[in-house]
C-alpha cells in the first residue's frame, strides 16, 4: 500500500496499531481473571497514512 501511494494509485491507506491491539487484549485478558469489569468495546484508534506523512510509515515497517 505504501509503495502505491508513493506511485499516486491510491491516496490513503490506514496504520492498524497491532501492538495497541495486543496490548488492550492482554490488559483485557487481565482484568477479567482477576474479576475486574472490562469495557465491551476497547478503541484502538487507526491512523490515516498519505503521501505527507508515509516515511513515518515506511521507517515501522521495516522493523
Amino acid at each position: 500500500a505504501l509503495q502505491m501511494l508513493k506511485n499516486g494509485k491510491m491516496i490513503a491507506t490506514i496504520f492498524q496499531d497491532a501492538k495497541g491491539q495486543g496490548e488492550g487484549a492482554v490488559d483485557a485478558a487481565i482484568k477479567l481473571a482477576n474479576g475486574e469489569k472490562v469495557e465491551k468495546i476497547i478503541d484502538v484508534p487507526y491512523q490515516l497514512i498519505t503521501k505527507d506523512n508515509m516515511a513515518e510509515f515506511v521507517n515501522r515497517n521495516q522493523k
